[in-house]
């Protein structure tokens, strides 16, 4: 985490070279100097960083400590002289200026010397220098995790995978596909990739099915030499003289003498594959590759036509009896525990999440203490916080993963540890705080957003992560598993990077170089934490509001932040005039304010010049001032849904904004949208119809406009909305609220053709509008709600050729929906709710390829009919697999 710090230091000190240069006031080369000593420390912390790993050298740890406190000094300092800059700005005057210049001076003589002394030290502990640390920043695998060899004896029972094993069996012995084929087998750390892939090497049926069989473990600190050693194992010699070329030729001569299998465990690299590809020959015989890894790209370049076996988190059944399995060997799962600790090792189980590798660690440390309540009951509570004592070897492993991260990435892996536990995280919210908060380097020309996006995945590559998809196979939401986001609180608390504040009486203040960020979830009615250098402050949580009158006149003290997020109470009586203390926070380039009753954006919100998103969602605002508009940074601004504020931005131009959610329309439609050339993303409401021409023109001008909303006050102006869609070339999603004048869909034509999510409600519709809908090319999610008025709806052959979910709700009046031959052939959700007059399921449901229905509010004579095995629509819907009522699925909303 040091290397992610200093790495940070040094592209902040980078870019304010490149973009200040000689307006640094003097205080240039002290600056510029500061840059490339950091730059070249930085070299050396990938082996500094390893080296403290390993934990057998408590003075290489207190070396990256000092390194990490000298960044955080640096960047303190130039942050306190970016404040007085700004400052010194807005008085128009010079009062302090030699002082200022003089202070950075002194404070970088003193950053000299402390690099000077770590410089001699690094030498006397062996930290070398391993080049620029662009990459991975660990290759050490701890020395307390035994590798699973084959060989060993099955000491970890394999539970939960049955049916995936008998699946990998059957693509093994499989005697249809002779090619040589790659098996992949992928997970997050302590997931049983190993234990899975070790029970299919010993099956008997495999065993009986090859010739020659081989198992390497490769690992982050692998060569390919010792891998092609680990091929020939035993059967041939090798010597100190072989080359990778000359045992190249062995391994190849051993394998292409019989049918093979080889199992590369525990894959870090992409690499790997095509460095040894060539070694594998492909002679038709039914030979097999099987890898293990925590990355899916290393899957996917090393075969790229099979899905891999991706694994589970085990269910809490599944659970239980592996955890019990390791508590009480040898001994009947259903018997063997004793009914006063049943309640425990629920209590236990729920901890570990489902992943095998915790409740095999956890299982071997309760093994060891008596069958007591009393020595159980300890063990619960040790578990409350994060794992300790032998769990600390199942977060070593987790640990891996994110060792091998490079710096920016460990910053943003860390940030999780700012949510709840278990909470879904916006992908976009999260990337918009990354940018806040100056981790997201720019890089090929991509927008810092497409980095982030990039940085997303890569961590959910290495299964660091989960991600939740869209319909258009976007990230819409991510989420951390339990045990990892303890890894990112350890390893945040430790580094200073963040601290979760839960006790009011505790005095963070005196620790040297605090936390930088603080996270408050829990009730209190005082904070004694005056780090004046915080950057990030969470206060609140969107389902827990807190107080907040006791924080509002101490936000002054934090001068230096860049992120603000306050969830607060709404039933405190002084939240009706926004709090004067942010005007000072003049770094904010965040600001999330909900659960408050604010009626004015104030006129000294131009003070946040560097803001770039603001959240308030507020329930009474009147009045947004036009000052806000003023803020060039200003990129995403977000409202409640009912605000009645429209919003005044006179003669002002953000000209930057990308995202405007929801603004209630008036005269700034004609006055300003037009000019906001760079919108993405919009969202209006109370529209009508005296809106018409004005929004019309408008939006023709905004030709990036992604994400259209539209809510209208009675009857929207749908007319001249449509003829604003040809100049609309990037408009992918599309939502109309309000009864549409014309009562039906133009022709399809006039639709944007790349329309990927379409929602109609309240339209007012009489003409059946699939005619229209199903002929948009691109079309992969619908949502018709109260939007029909009509009695009949017919979806025609080979039409809607790439929808994959559909919705349609309150449609009272629809008594028959066609379906006709091959229509929606790619339909995998839908959701049928309220459609009172709809008496049967339609008969060409049976020819869509449906994974999920879902049925809601819906007459008894329909459900009757679909009963499973003996209603008389059943045929239609038994090839279905998940049918429910009532129950929807996020990833297809």
């Amino acid at each position: 985490m040091a290397e992610a710090a200093v790495g940070s230091v040094v592209k902040r000190l980078g870019e304010l070279i490149v973009q200040e240069g000689s307006n640094l006031y003097g205080v240039s080369d002290q600056v510029k100097w500061l840059e490339r000593e950091l730059r070249l420390m930085q070299c050396f912390l990938k082996d500094a960083d390893a080296k403290k790993s390993k934990g057998d050298d408590e003075r290489v740890k207190g070396w990256v400590r000092e390194m990490r406190d000298i960044a955080f000094e640096a960047e303190d300092i130039i942050d306190s002289y970016m404040d007085f800059k700004l400052r010194r700005e807005e008085r128009d005057g010079c009062i302090g200026f030699i002082e200022s210049r003089h202070k950075v001076h002194v404070d970088v003589q003193g950053i000299k010397a402390k690099l000077h002394e770590l410089s001699k030290s690094r030498e006397l502990y062996g930290i070398a220098n391993i080049g620029e640390t662009i990459g991975t920043t660990s290759h050490y695998r701890s020395q307390h995790v035994i590798p699973i060899l084959p060989q060993l004896s099955d000491d970890i029972a394999m539970v939960g995978f049955d049916d995936e094993k008998k699946k990998i069996v059957q693509e093994l012995v499989d005697i249809n596909n002779a090619n040589r084929s790659v098996i992949s087998i992928v997970g997050m750390g302590g997931l049983g990739k190993t234990t899975l892939a070790k029970s299919v090497y010993n099956d008997l049926e495999v065993k009986r099915s090859f010739d020659i069989f081989a198992w390497v473990i490769i690992s982050q600190q692998y060569t390919i030499l010792e891998i092609l050693k680990g091929i020939l194992s035993e059967e041939s010699k090798t010597s100190s003289e072989d080359t990778i070329q000359t045992l190249s030729v062995k391994v190849f001569e051993k394998l292409k003498k019989g049918k093979y299998l080889v199992v590369l465990d525990d894959v870090w690299k992409a690499d790997v594959w095509n460095e040894l590809l060539r070694v594998f020959p492909d002679v038709n015989n039914g030979s097999r590759v099987i890898i293990t890894t925590r990355i899916a790209n290393v899957a996917k370049i090393a075969n790229p036509t099979t899905k891999p076996h991706e694994l589970r988190c085990l269910n809490e059944k599944e659970s239980r009896e592996l955890f019990l399995r390791k508590v009480f060997p040898r001994q009947a799962i259903e018997t063997c525990c004793p009914p006063c600790l049943v309640d425990y090792v629920h209590q236990l189980v729920q901890r570990c999440g489902g992943l095998p590798l915790a409740l095999v660690v956890l299982g071997g440390l309760v093994s060891t203490k008596p069958q007591t309540q009393d020595a159980w009951h300890k063990v619960v509570d040790s578990m409350k916080g994060q794992f300790v004592e032998g769990g600390k070897r199942c977060l070593e492993i987790l640990a891996l993963s994110y060792n091998d991260l490079p710096y920016y990435l460990k910053s943003c892996f860390l940030y999780f540890g700012c949510f709840k536990e278990d909470e879904g995280i916006p992908t976009k919210t999260l990337i918009r705080l990354w940018s806040a908060e100056d981790f997201l380097p720019t890089k090929n020309g991509k927008t810092t957003e497409e980095f982030g996006f990039d940085c997303l995945e890569e961590l959910a590559q290495r299964c660091l992560i989960q991600i939740t998809k869209e319909y258009d196979y976007s990230a819409k939401w991510c989420r951390i598993h339990d045990l990892l986001r303890d890894l990112c609180i350890s390893e945040a608390k430790e580094n200073k990077f963040l601290e979760i504040y839960q006790d009011d009486t505790a005095d963070c203040a005196t620790i040297p170089y605090a936390a930088r960020r603080l996270i408050i979830f829990n009730k209190m009615k005082t904070l004694n934490y005056s780090n004046s250098n915080l950057r990030s402050l969470f206060y609140g949580h969107e389902t827990l509001h807190l107080y907040f009158g006791f924080l509002k006149e101490q936000l002054g003290r934090f001068k230096l932040l860049r992120v603000l997020v306050m969830n607060i109470s709404s039933s405190e009586p002084d939240l009706f005039e926004f709090p004067t203390a942010i005007k000072s926070l003049i770094h904010l380039r965040y600001l999330h304010l909900s659960g408050v009753f604010y009626k004015k954006v104030p006129s000294w919100i131009d003070h946040l010049r560097n803001l770039q998103t603001f959240i308030l969602f507020t329930y009474r605002l009147e009045e947004i001032s036009y000052a806000l508009w003023k803020i060039g940074n200003l990129r995403h601004v977000y409202l409640l849904r009912d605000s009645v504020a429209p919003p005044d931005m006179g003669n002002n131009v953000p000209k930057n904004l990308q995202t405007l959610k929801w603004v209630m329309a008036g005269p700034w439609i004609k006055n300003t949208l037009p000019k906001l050339t760079n919108l993405r993303n919009l969202g209006i409401v109370k529209v009508s119809n005296d809106h018409a021409d004005d929004l019309s023109l408008s939006l023709q001008k905004l030709d990036h406009l992604a994400s259209l909303h539209i809510d209208g006050f009675g009857e929207i102006p749908s007319d001249n909305i449509i003829t604003a869609f040809p100049n609309q070339h990037c408009l992918k999603k599309l939502s109309l609220t309000g009864s549409l004048n014309g009562r039906q869909l133009p022709h399809n034509d006039v639709f944007p053709q790349q329309l990927v999510k379409l929602i109609l409600s309240r339209s007012g519709l009489m003409k059946d509008p699939m005619a229209t809908l199903e002929k948009l090319p691109c079309l992969k999610f619908l949502k018709l709600d109260f939007a029909y008025r009509g009695k009949q709806m017919i979806c025609s052959a080979t039409g809607f050729p790439q929808l994959l979910s559909l919705q349609i709700i309150q449609l009272y009046q629809i008594k028959e929906w066609k379906i006709e031959e091959k229509a929606m052939s790619c339909l995998k959700f839908l959701r049928i709710d309220n459609c009172i007059s709809l008496k049967m399921i339609p008969e060409g449901l049976k020819n869509v390829p449906l994974e999920i229905l879902v049925l809601h509010s819906m007459p008894i004579e329909f459900v009757t009919r679909i009963k499973e095995n003996t209603g008389e629509d059943w045929y239609k819907i038994q090839h279905v697999p998940n049918i429910s009522n009532g129950i929807v699925l996020s990833e297809f909303l």
